[in-house]
């Protein structure tokens, strides 16, 4: 007679196996250029992966929709967001960042973010990527970008994400996020980057000197706080989405996403989330700013081009007034 605890166990090793050859029976998504971005938005290339992972965890079968198109694989699904991560663009410590991230954000509630449901990997055997992925709790409301709310909602948001955003820059840095202080590469690469970014010459030539006092990383922040990652509804914030990017670096950097994407480059909305973070006083506010600008690792400089001739600012300390004068 077998014991009832083998049973058990042969019962387990045979729905582990039955799972694994029912992963393995899916192909692994290519991430080579062009195919990996031809197909990052698309529900019915990503289908199969979505239902293996709800299927997974017993979750419901629902409707795979597409939200805006990012770095990774982002579908909504029914209650939940299935987010899977590639081995390209950073995908193991961006993984491993969110995943902190939520973890940590679970007990700080007065930074509204969507819980955890589930974590683990598509494909378990170790020859190649094994894709981890997460599953996050869906948030209501509707992304700042395509959302519809008067001015006086719009000003609660900016005051609401301010003090969100000043509780964010207290926490503890998560051992998976503390490795990625990326402000010394961007510092060194300033000049170059921001050539290719479109910055023009004369101002280019000025970078160095520039940044040569730019604070130093020490700060959790959230890095990518647009307009897409910013969920409000007809009472306010609701949350912020898409914790992947988390970095440390000082908080100047964090206002790069808010003034020009966040708050559609609002001045009065910009002054209302620093009165509502309780924004420190500081007579080189306009040159740090500016500074945060000139590190971040994605392209403002479209935006600066879109609100002032480029062409025309002499110096980058006359940009940092114009633009961020308080």
């Amino acid at each position: 007679m077998i014991a009832k605890g083998a049973v058990g166990k042969c019962i387990w090793r045979q729905l582990a196996c039955w799972a694994m050859i029912r992963v393995v029976s899916l192909p692994r998504p290519l991430t080579a250029q062009p195919h990996y971005g031809r197909h990052l938005g698309d529900a019915g290339y990503w289908r199969p992966y979505i239902a293996e992972v709800l299927d997974r965890h017993g979750l419901p079968s629902a409707m795979i929709e597409a939200p805006f198109v990012g770095t990774f694989p982002t579908f909504l699904a029914g209650e939940v967001v299935v987010k899977l991560f590639g081995e390209t663009f950073d995908g193991g410590q961006s993984y491993a960042a969110e995943h902190a991230m939520c973890t940590l954000l679970a007990a700080h509630p007065e930074i509204p973010a969507p819980e955890l449901v589930r974590s683990g990997d598509l494909f378990d055997d170790d020859s190649a990527w094994h894709w981890p992925y997460l599953i996050t709790q869906r948030l209501t409301g509707t992304a700042i970008r395509a959302a519809t709310v008067p001015g006086q909602v719009r000003s609660r948001v900016a005051a609401e994400l301010g003090r969100a955003v000043a509780a964010l820059h207290r926490l503890p840095i998560p051992d998976a996020v503390a490795g990625r202080d990326l402000l010394p590469e961007l510092h060194r690469d300033a000049p170059s980057r921001l050539r290719r970014f479109g910055l023009p010459e004369h101002l280019v030539e000025q970078v160095p000197e520039f940044l040569i006092d730019a604070p130093a990383a020490h700060t959790l922040v959230h890095a990518d706080l647009t307009a897409d990652h910013i969920f409000v509804d007809a009472r306010g914030l609701i949350g912020v989405i898409d914790w992947s990017d988390a970095i440390v670096a000082d908080p100047w950097y964090e206002l790069v996403a808010v003034r020009f994407d966040g708050l559609s480059g609002d001045r009065e909305l910009l002054r209302t989330f620093l009165d509502a973070y309780g924004w420190p006083a500081d007579p080189k506010h306009a040159v740090r700013a500016l500074q945060g600008v000139l590190l971040f690792q994605f392209n403002a400089i479209e935006q600066l081009a879109d609100r002032t001739d480029l062409s025309r600012v002499a110096s980058l300390d006359d940009l940092a007034l114009r633009l961020f004068e308080r």
